[in-house]
């Protein structure tokens, strides 16, 4: 489920803090704090209103990472290097690019090249749709 990462990301998307998106859905800023964090999960009724303030269905506010695909190619890069027990030294030269290049990547300041994503699916065993498309993190879950 992505209701924390997207509850998170669409306020922020709007610079809205969780007080404010608290007053519009009518609950209170610890009761959101609680679901961006994951320890709580609304009820139907709470989650329907936060889908339809957001303008998001629930099977996307629920089912997919709303975030763009650059941040998911981010985090599965940083995800596989840590998981790898690399550094970003170590992944660069992997990778034959500059540490701070890989620093670019996995913050999504910068795109890997198609080169680049072929090296990386390689290297660690995984499909190039994955790394775009799914959050390699919550695949061991």
């Amino acid at each position: 489920m992505y209701l924390n990462t997207n509850l998170s990301f669409l306020r922020e998307n709007k610079a809205l803090t969780q007080l404010e998106v608290a007053g519009e859905v009518g609950l209170s800023q610890k009761v959101v704090s609680a679901y961006e964090r994951g320890v709580r999960e609304p009820s139907l009724k709470n989650l329907i209103k936060i889908a339809g303030y957001f303008s998001v269905s629930i099977d996307d506010l629920l089912l997919k990472d709303l975030r763009p695909q650059g941040s998911i190619l981010a985090r599965n890069l940083k995800y596989l290097r840590n998981r790898g027990h690399f550094s970003q030294g170590d992944m660069a030269r992997l990778l034959k690019i500059s540490k701070a290049n890989m620093g670019k990547y996995e913050s999504g300041a910068a795109e890997l090249s198609n080169q680049g994503l072929i090296n990386v699916s390689e290297f660690f065993g995984v499909t190039v749709d994955d790394l775009l498309k799914k959050d390699l993190s919550k695949e061991g879950k």
